[in-house]
């Protein structure tokens, strides 16, 4: 019988092409299968199917084989770590308690805790400094072989990854820029816009570093890579933010300022289903929460001009959370499910983690759905609801024909997947600003940074098998509902149903197309919350 290791017995390096070390030697693992499973179940909360791990290790095998396969892979690992690692328990498979250590889950733990610290020590910066450069080498280098179940799961699990490493490398920029310490802080900086060359925050974070050296130069050279990016990809040019700021520190070289564009700042909220990731806007004395509808992502989302314009009206009245959900954006992506009781216990986690009570819930489309469960299970966090383009049932039914029919949804969603990383969509969701390039440029960017292909199949699966409609009599909150007459994406009589269903409802129709409640005229919509919550 083997002996169990003690804790940790084997450490697990990601960054590049993977490592193994048993008991601090290094160990080659017998085939690249062996890395992936170790890899997909430390990532992975909690044991994994059997069937699912045959099925990610080997697709293209009979379910029998892939199993028996899976067996002898255990052992041969086991065998090559010299002791146990591996638990099994109902058909499922899982890492033993501590035995395996994981460099990429050590970085995610500290850059967290990193960024959401108010100060960081001489050891914390050292260490910080030196995670970013480890953690900006990819992840699981070479290791691929043919299975688009993993490859895909890697690829949520970078973009993730990506996200939170921008995050470090953005606090570090700022803390070595401040201490003026200038020749770490730039090269930090081009490191962020190697991350992503499309972002224009990254490029005025560049320009700063460079006018705080009175380098003239280097603040013209930096805005010129950006509008030329921009042009090249976009055919557009940089936004009036960025513009601003290049114009003032072109004047003022010695100027430390960091008002070219306002960094958001993320907060993360550990729910019982995950990690989620929100912020805050605003200081009123009541808060108003919004949830955003199948994909979102909160830094990108308040850098458009007309979404930061519409919270910010809410701002000056409410402390406004925006958030994105297990599943999209900044918050946890692996294990995410898509219902609206996931969205809701969310939306809670988060009043937790913001110590507050009771919120208003604005839910627009599918985050309709999410909001109305947390009034509908916990009506004591729930002060009102507003809804905009929200249904109750996700495909038609024949009481519901008001929206797509379950084989007509798979069509559609298929399009969407095939259309991923560009502008998709956007002629359902914003058609009176479908031909604005700086929307379509700044939405492609959402798409990209919002969720994988696969990660889009499971939210929108989730929103096709929704159904609240047997639950709307139990809403007993103040409920307004408005919905734009032309709305291409969610149907109007939808939102009749919601108003005529939910116990004294209050029914706003509007005019216009978009589904998108910041495009087109949308001074009504934030008119309409305002009134509604002065009540």
């Amino acid at each position: 019988m083997r002996s169990r290791f003690p804790s940790p017995a084997l450490e697990l390096q990601v960054f590049g092409a993977p490592v193994t070390f048993v008991q601090g030697r290094e160990t080659r693992l017998p085939l690249k299968r062996a890395v992936a499973l170790l890899a997909y179940l430390a990532f992975n909360k909690g044991p994994v199917p059997r069937a699912h791990l045959a099925a990610v290790l080997w697709p293209d095998a009979a379910e029998a084989q892939a199993r028996a396969r899976l067996r002898r892979l255990v052992y041969t690992t086991e065998e090559a770590m010299g002791g146990r690692i591996f638990s099994s328990e109902n058909d499922c498979l899982a890492l033993m308690a501590q035995t395996v250590q994981v460099d990429a889950l050590q970085f995610t733990d500290f850059a967290r805790r990193a960024v959401a610290a108010a100060t960081l020590d001489e050891n914390t910066l050292t260490e910080a400094c030196q995670w970013a450069v480890r953690a900006r080498r990819p992840l699981m280098q070479g290791i691929a072989f043919g299975s688009d179940i993993l490859d895909d799961w890697l690829k949520a699990v970078s973009i993730e990854h990506d996200h939170l490493v921008a995050r470090l490398l953005e606090r570090l920029i700022d803390v070595l820029g401040k201490r003026s310490d200038l020749a770490p802080a730039l090269d930090l900086a081009e490191a962020l816009i190697a991350l992503d060359v499309y972002r224009e925050p990254s490029y005025v974070l560049l320009m700063q570093l460079h006018a705080r050296q009175g380098h003239s130069a280097g603040v013209e050279a930096s805005y010129t890579r950006c509008a030329d990016v921009l042009r090249a990809e976009f055919g557009i040019r940089p936004g009036p933010q960025t513009e601003q700021a290049y114009l003032r520190l072109t004047e003022d070289l010695k100027r430390l300022s960091s008002n070219g564009v306002e960094r958001t700042n993320v907060r993360f909220a550990e729910g019982p289903l995950g990690v989620v990731a929100y912020t805050t806007l605003g200081a009123g004395e009541q808060t108003m929460v919004i949830s955003p509808g199948f994909v979102c992502h909160i830094e990108i989302a308040l850098e458009h001009p007309s979404f930061r314009a519409f919270v910010e009206a809410l701002a000056e009245r409410f402390q406004v959370i925006i958030f994105d959900r297990r599943g999209v954006g900044l918050s946890e992506r692996l294990g995410a499910t898509s219902t609206p009781a996931a969205m809701a216990a969310d939306i809670a986690a988060i009043l937790d983690h913001a110590g507050v009570p009771r919120a208003w819930l604005f839910g627009s489309s599918e985050g309709g759905l999410g909001v109305m469960r947390l009034a509908i299970d916990q009506p004591d966090r729930v002060q009102g609801l507003c809804l905009f383009g929200s249904l109750a049932r996700g495909s038609a039914a024949p009481d519901y024909p008001w929206v797509l029919s379950a084989s007509a949804y798979g069509v559609w969603l298929k399009r969407l997947i095939a259309g991923w990383g560009g502008p998709v969509g956007i002629e359902t969701f914003a058609p009176t600003e479908m031909d604005d390039p700086v929307l379509r440029a700044w939405w492609a960017r959402i798409v990209r940074h919002g969720v994988s292909p696969g990660g889009l199949e499971t939210i929108l699966g989730g929103l096709r098998d929704a159904d609240m409609r047997a639950d709307l009599g139990r809403i007993g909150v103040p409920t307004l509902v408005m919905h734009r007459r032309g709305d291409r994406a969610v149907r109007f009589e939808a939102g009749e149903h919601l108003a005529q269903n939910i116990p004294g409802a209050v029914w706003h129709p509007m005019e216009g197309a978009d589904h998108f409640w910041w495009c087109g005229d949308s001074e009504p919509v934030i008119q309409a919350i305002l009134k509604f919550a002065a009540r």
